[in-house]
């Protein structure tokens, strides 16, 4: 499944698996070794989370039922509980870096989608990855490379 920032025309992730039962909810991420940008997790539905017995940092975004980012934890540790989100229907669950290169943002919309279409306002987003030159915060923002 692929994530898509729609307010800022970026990608957060482009493997992303779906955990919608409790077992799969349950363990998330807990089984993974290593992450790549593009992996993740999006658990549903889920406001809560914790990362004891993760081996690795992660993003944490959390989303209503329309999708709006309300609430953002970038670099979680492993051993970390993060309490109920009351405003949060969903969650996603990224490699650390994630939400930092897509520059995301609370307030931001995110669209999951199966697959991209040519049609679709997807391609603007693509063009938009491929133009950007600069981060928010004046910095030059790294080339997002994530397609296999």
């Amino acid at each position: 499944m692929y994530v898509i920032n729609r307010t800022r025309g970026t990608f957060l992730g482009v493997d992303v698996k779906v955990a919608r039962s409790s077992l799969s909810r349950m363990i998330g991420l807990y089984a993974r070794r290593s992450l790549r940008l593009g992996d993740g997790i999006w658990l549903v539905p889920c406001n809560s989370v914790q990362t004891i017995g993760m081996r690795v940092p992660i993003d944490v975004v959390f989303l209503d039922r329309s999708g709006r980012v309300v609430r953002l934890l970038q670099h979680v540790q492993p051993g970390r509980v993060i309490w109920r989100v009351h405003e949060a229907d969903s969650v996603l669950e990224l490699p650390s870096g994630a939400v930092r290169s897509s520059s995301t943002q609370v307030g931001d919309d995110l669209e999951l989608v199966e697959e991209l279409k040519a049609d679709s306002a997807v391609s603007l987003v693509l063009g938009r990855l491929t133009t950007r030159n600069d981060s928010p915060d004046g910095h030059p923002a790294p080339r997002v490379c994530w397609f296999r």
